[in-house]
């Protein structure tokens, strides 16, 4: 899988509140940090598994976090918690080989993950019931690169990915953890000027009110958005933020304002956000001196978090000082 795509770090919130980080390391092993309580320092990092190419992390109904991750021969791999906050079980493999990788949590609590498969087509794989055993693959669609998923207001999954072209799909559930209603471009007919954006890179946010919001990177390197224009609803058709980018994620404030954290050309973090709730976006303001990958993570009192990975695959973070004011503390790199 092309570097720039490859998701290398990902964050997630244990039951108690704690960020939890997991990365993949300059030898391919994976590594995992936690804080120590809600607030806390961090404990020092750890060898968890690996060696490894791609990993996400998701949460089970009970609390337990679920890492996924992709072997160098494309194995899905996953591990999860014993207990809620604790130990983990050790790796084992699911059905499937994949290139890409992304999981979500069902409204009743089942997770789901979605993955490219080494025939570049879409599957998805799902637990029989919350914090259980897995189905087994199925295929979603004939042509896929890069996949990300969110959940709608309703609880319905949400499925986007690239297609050969880079052409940008969608497939939703009809009712909330059920069936599917079939792949859609999701640009068709929105914008008949011109033909639909094409991507390299997906990001999926959430409005305060629960529409879904996505930005990529096209392959101009610009980072383009679009959003629904109701809960659950249509979508408005892509525009350009008229920047571009290496990487982007995105994440909100406790007032409800969208941010984007992003990787420029000159391989710096930096980051933009909405003026207000649904309003105009800020300039570029720089966070890190560079920057591989990153991802953002949210902490207990809400207050964003962002760690990327360094020139050497080293990790670092950010945090804001305040859930409300937005202000950023210096970079801190883990010893």
């Amino acid at each position: 899988m092309n570097e720039r795509l490859s998701k290398r770090v990902t964050v997630g919130r244990n039951q108690d509140g704690r960020l939890e980080v997991f990365w993949i390391d300059k030898d391919r092993m994976v590594r995992h940090d936690w804080q120590r309580g809600p607030k806390a320092a961090w404990h020092g990092e750890e060898v968890l598994g690996g060696p490894a190419t791609v990993i996400e992390v998701g949460s089970n109904q009970d609390g337990r976090l679920e890492i996924f991750y992709l072997d160098p021969a494309g194995r899905i791999l996953h591990d999860w918690q014993l207990e809620p906050n604790g130990d983990w079980h050790g790796a084992e493999a699911l059905v499937g080989v994949a290139k890409d990788i992304a999981v979500a949590q069902n409204q009743d609590g089942r997770l789901e993950v979605f993955y490219v498969g080494k025939d570049d087509s879409l599957w998805h794989d799902w637990q029989l019931e919350p914090n259980g055993d897995w189905h087994g693959e199925e295929n979603l669609a004939k042509s896929a690169t890069h996949v990300a998923v969110g959940r709608n207001q309703d609880g319905r999954l949400e499925v986007f990915f690239l297609d050969g072209q880079g052409a940008i799909h969608h497939d939703w559930q009809v009712e909330a953890n059920g069936d599917w209603h079939g792949v859609e471009p999701l640009d068709e007919g929105k914008t008949p000027k011109r033909k639909p954006g094409r991507g390299k890179q997906l990001a999926l946010g959430a409005a305060a009110d629960g529409r879904l919001e996505l930005f990529f990177i096209g392959t101009d390197d610009v980072v383009w958005h679009n959003w629904q224009e109701a809960p659950n609803g249509d979508w408005h058709g892509e525009i350009s933020l008229g920047f571009t980018a290496k990487r982007i994620g995105v994440g909100r404030t406790k007032q409800g304002r969208l941010e984007l954290l992003y990787v420029g050309d000159d391989d710096k973090l930096w980051h933009r956000w909405q003026v207000s709730v649904g309003d105009a976006w800020t300039g570029a303001e720089t966070l890190g001196d560079y920057a591989k990958d990153l991802v953002v993570g949210h902490t207990l009192d809400g207050r964003m978090e962002v760690f990327y990975l360094g020139p050497g695959g080293e990790i670092w973070h950010n945090w804001q000082s305040t859930p409300r004011a937005g202000a950023w503390e210096p970079v801190v790199a883990y010893e």
